[in-house]
């Protein structure tokens, strides 16, 4: 086995067991993929995020700063 083979999947110098050092390695490790669009992409807790904060902050500030101007 070659050195380069050995070390593509960031393990360096295999010794014991390949099969178990690929299967442990970063390559196999379980990865969640969010989907963008379509079936399961709902997302029920977006407005917990940083953004919605500041909208709502902007929204409350700019009725409250036209509530005040409409008044006099």
């Amino acid at each position: 086995m070659s050195k380069q083979a050995a070390t593509e999947h960031g393990r360096g110098e295999i010794r014991d067991n390949a099969l178990k050092a690929l299967v442990t390695s970063k390559l196999f490790q379980p990865r969640v993929v969010k989907a963008k669009k379509g079936k399961g992409s709902y997302n029920r807790k977006g407005r917990n995020s940083k953004d919605y904060a500041l909208v709502v902050f902007a929204a409350f500030t700019c009725n409250t700063v036209s509530n005040q101007l409409c008044r006099g």
